[in-house]
């Protein structure tokens, strides 16, 4: 690996259009990593954290739904099909776990682990503008990539700025302010240059890509839009995350990059499901244990169609007793609000089920989204495990 010089800038509309696919896919990258974490957590424990990690998975999901809103406006729906980026070949918009981001060299692996300091620690580095390192340039990375999260809006928003003309630009398949809610901020529909700027700052400003230049400002600075009507302050992804890892708020008169000085904030690393992260294709779990895997599987994969259907402004037909026919064509995103807090069941249920292969540690969600060839997969697998326990 060797250090090379700045990406040349984005060079035509189809450039764009593949680096914001990506960019919907890597707000999606970090959700389960959080996740994870979050659910890890017991029962009426670590309230702070939990709110804490909580408000950011909401945050993350409104930046996919920016990301989209930009995409869309030029004339492309969001997609899970491969991408391609110059020298990059078949770059999958939903990943898979661990993750090493070939197109992102600074956030080092991304792993799924329950709330632990290794944890809180990965948090902070894929939050912070260089990613830990003391500069951008000490980041190694390959050509036709970046080396931080920043670069990577950064190209974006110059080719936002200077390539697009307002003719690139229209207002479909949007998500509407009025159709997100749980954290700070609010949807961007794109409909200009303008707009399309404003969103991707938005993603810049609220976490990840945040510039150098804000760890000297203000930890706790918020604006307006982020206030919640319970008063929680929605402050930077990565100063919140510092609460964590130092286990003390920061104080209003602080820098971000200060070392937090504040109040207390307790985190009990032992109040937490030592769940353990294990590949489909590692030491593989049957029985009743497996097909609880493949089963929360294949509902996140049905939660990432209906976030990306949602995205692309799709409909989707739903049962419903009381409609003449039995169904009804619904809007994909609540479904997919709806589908997260399932999700969070299954997740728990896992995270309390000790692992057959390695009992110290309970069983770890993959996050694992399957092609319609690897959800029969799954579904075949379940059927033999659980007919196996009869």
């Amino acid at each position: 690996m060797t250090t090379p010089k700045k990406p040349e800038p984005i060079k035509d509309i189809s450039e764009l259009k593949a680096l914001l696919q990506l960019a919907v896919g890597l707000e999606l990258s970090t959700i389960p990593v959080y996740l994870t974490a979050l659910y890890s957590i017991k029962d009426g424990t670590n309230t702070d954290a939990a709110q804490t990690i909580r408000s950011v998975v909401m945050e993350e999901m409104l930046h996919m739904a920016l990301a989209a809103n930009v995409l869309n406006a030029l004339g492309e729906a969001p997609s899970v099909k491969p991408v391609d980026f110059r020298g990059h070949k078949g770059l999958k918009p939903v990943p898979e776990y661990p993750l090493d981001n070939p197109l992102i060299s600074g956030i080092g692996e991304l792993a799924l682990r329950p709330l632990t300091r290794q944890a809180v620690d990965s948090f902070v580095k894929i939050e912070h503008p260089f990613h830990g390192a003391a500069a951008v340039g000490a980041i190694r990375c390959a050509e036709n990539s970046y080396p931080t999260i920043g670069e990577f809006y950064e190209a974006i928003m110059t080719a936002l700025e200077e390539k697009c003309t307002d003719q690139d630009f229209s207002a479909t398949r949007q998500v509407r302010a009025t159709e997100y809610y749980g954290g700070a901020g609010q949807a961007i529909e794109v409909k200009d240059r303008k707009t399309a700027v404003a969103a991707i700052h938005k993603i810049i400003d609220e976490g990840e890509g945040l510039p150098e230049g804000k760890l000297e400002e203000q930890a706790k600075k918020v604006t307006d839009e982020d206030r919640l009507n319970s008063g929680w302050q929605m402050y930077s992804h990565y100063a919140r995350f510092r609460e964590l890892q130092t286990g003390r708020r920061f104080r209003t008169d602080q820098k971000a990059g200060d070392e937090p000085k504040g109040s207390l904030l307790l985190v009990d690393y032992g109040a937490v499901h030592p769940a353990m992260f294990v590949q489909r294709n590692g030491a593989t779990t049957g029985g009743p244990e497996g097909a609880a895997l493949n089963e929360f599987d294949l509902a996140y994969s049905q939660l990432v169609d209906d976030l990306y259907l949602a995205f692309a402004g799709g409909r989707k037909k739903v049962k419903d007793k009381l409609a003449p026919n039995g169904e009804r064509t619904g809007d994909p995103l609540p479904l997919a609000v709806h589908g997260m807090y399932a999700l969070k069941n299954k997740a728990v249920a896992l995270m309390r089920t000790p692992n057959p292969v390695n009992p110290a540690h309970t069983l770890c969600p993959r996050f694992f989204y399957a092609n319609a060839e690897d959800r029969t997969k799954l579904q075949d697998e379940i059927k033999h495990w659980k007919g196996q326990t009869r």
